[in-house]
């Protein structure tokens, strides 16, 4: 895929062109692509391809749903930028999985009260997380919900309802859902993220 700039020839154009290239406009920019083919060969898809499709298909139908909500399209239009809608953009959250960006353990020492701060990147935003804190063997020593401390869903806190006196061992399971109300874990370990 090829784009052009400050060409006046190519500015403004779209279609095809013989039966190799297509123009297409998507904000300022010009796109030149290949024609698109279809597929000829006759042989079934495999697995693999058909959950692709699936994916895509689902993510389409999230996509129409996000834009017809009035608040979700505007959130989704202010993360675009000029060469996207917000159907793109709400697309693109549907495939992308939102990442703990750093878990802060510093303040947890195995005491009732504790605090975990947790900052999550995602391209909307994260609408709930939970905590299981593992010992060393892997058993669990308690769980529960994280609260946001702002309204972009960035910044989680996870406040320790059971005494663990032995956290030097302990692994974090974070479950995070994203506005699409797609489900992730990450698991971190005690002491993994803090920079010296």
């Amino acid at each position: 895929m090829a784009k052009s700039f400050d060409n006046e020839v190519m500015a403004g154009a779209s279609g095809r062109v013989g039966k190799m290239l297509v123009f297409r406009q998507r904000g300022d920019q010009t796109v030149i692509a290949r024609k698109p083919r279809k597929r000829r060969d006759g042989k079934p898809f495999s697995q693999d391809q058909l959950q692709m499709q699936n994916r895509f298909l689902d993510a389409s139908l999230y996509a129409r749903k996000a834009i017809e909500n009035p608040e979700l399209k505007a959130a989704y239009q202010a993360k675009a930028n000029v060469n996207q809608t917000a159907y793109n953009v709400a697309f693109k959250d549907y495939f992308t999985a939102p990442t703990v960006r750093r878990l802060d353990d510093r303040a947890y020492t195995g005491v009732v009260g504790d605090l975990l701060s947790i900052l999550i990147k995602d391209v909307l935003k994260v609408t709930e997380v939970m905590v299981e804190i593992q010992d060393e063997e892997g058993a669990l020593v308690e769980a529960g919900y994280a609260e946001s401390v702002d309204s972009q869903g960035i910044e989680w806190f996870y406040t320790a309802t059971v005494n663990n006196e032995n956290y030097s061992g302990s692994s974090f399971s974070i479950s995070m859902v994203d506005t699409p109300g797609n489900r992730y874990t990450e698991i971190k370990t005690f002491g993994q993220d803090v920079q010296q």
